[in-house]
């Protein structure tokens, strides 16, 4: 049995050295290790797969090449590369997942970024479980139990190879601090038991056509702002600048109850923008979002330049600038 002990902590001994060199020579190499946490590179790389990759010159890459990019909004995606543009350092590529039917709706400019050149299905679910509280912590009775062996007495040789063998655990730990997660782009789609679930992208209403409304003998009027209904899913906020200073005077939301190309109307009166005295340019920022959100909007907004005019018996907002 002592036999059968000693040989067990032996090839343990070599696997935590392995593990070291492993974690010595990734970091050396500026490997890092990759959780896929979509499918959206199926089959070849499923969802739950390990990946390794290593930073490159966009000089290095080409179409085909799978790429681990940021999006605009820090969101890390893993996909292949279907277009590169550009020349010089820095080039815009288009990715596209494999179990993707269009390319991904941004393109990424880069200049240097992560290549994959290895990856090992259903090992990222083994990764991410010991980065849960969980696994670390077992990860933690492990080294206690074998820093339990060195410090007790037995013969030098034993004491070294469990030494060898606590390396094992930590240099999991640190290939599992050191990994980062990827997930498909926004705009990929994915089957669901009901159907299929896509990303929409939020489009942004036609520029406003301003006409001059009501009062009398040009006094007491106001700006109308009016548009096409570009969704019945959608909204519209608004603010009001004054341009002078950027103070924002006004703002709020408009929800028609038309259908899809009927025309929404915003009034720009006086009280709107709290006038008093003076002949002042404002600018009426207009942009679609789904309604009742604050997040899903256009990527592109409206202005609009309206002025207010002071006379005597009252004050009027007109089209244009002043």
């Amino acid at each position: 049995m002592s036999r059968l002990r000693s040989l067990l902590l032996s090839l343990g001994a070599i696997v935590g050295s392995l593990c070291v060199l492993v974690a010595i020579g990734g970091v050396v190499a500026g490997v890092n290790p990759l959780v896929f946490r979509s499918g959206s590179m199926g089959p070849d790389i499923p969802a739950g797969a390990l990946g390794f990759s290593r930073p490159v010159p966009a000089t290095d890459l080409a179409v085909g090449d799978v790429v681990s990019v940021l999006t605009s909004d820090r969101t890390r995606v893993t996909h292949r590369i279907v277009d590169i543009a550009g020349t010089g350092e820095t080039r815009s590529l288009t990715l596209q997942g494999d179990a993707n039917g269009t390319p991904d709706t941004e393109t990424y400019q880069v200049g240097r970024t992560d290549r994959l050149f290895w990856s090992v299905p259903l090992l990222g679910y083994a990764v991410a479980w010991l980065g849960s509280p969980l696994g670390l912590f077992l990860l933690g009775g492990v080294v206690l139990g074998l820093l339990a062996v060195i410090f007790k007495r037995r013969p030098q040789g034993g004491k070294r190879r469990a030494t060898a063998l606590m390396a094992a655990p930590v240099a999991v730990a640190v290939v599992v601090a050191s990994t980062t997660g990827t997930a498909a782009a926004f705009t990929d789609t994915a089957p669901t038991s009901s159907g299929t679930l896509t990303a929409h992208t939020v489009i942004s209403q036609a520029a406003p056509v301003c006409s001059n409304e009501g009062g009398i003998l040009g006094l007491l009027g106001y700006s109308e702002l009016t548009w096409s209904h570009v969704d019945t899913r959608y909204e519209y906020a608004y603010t009001a600048t004054r341009v002078s200073t950027g103070a924002v005077v006004a703002t709020g939301t408009i929800t028609p109850a038309g259908p899809a190309n009927s025309s929404v109307t915003l009034d720009i009166t006086a009280a709107l923008l709290s006038l008093t005295l003076g002949n002042v340019d404002f600018d009426v920022t207009i942009r679609s979002r789904l309604t009742q959100t604050s997040s899903w909007v256009a990527a592109t907004a409206t202005v609009s330049r309206v002025h207010s005019v002071n006379l005597l018996v009252g004050l009027s907002v007109r089209c244009g600038p002043a």
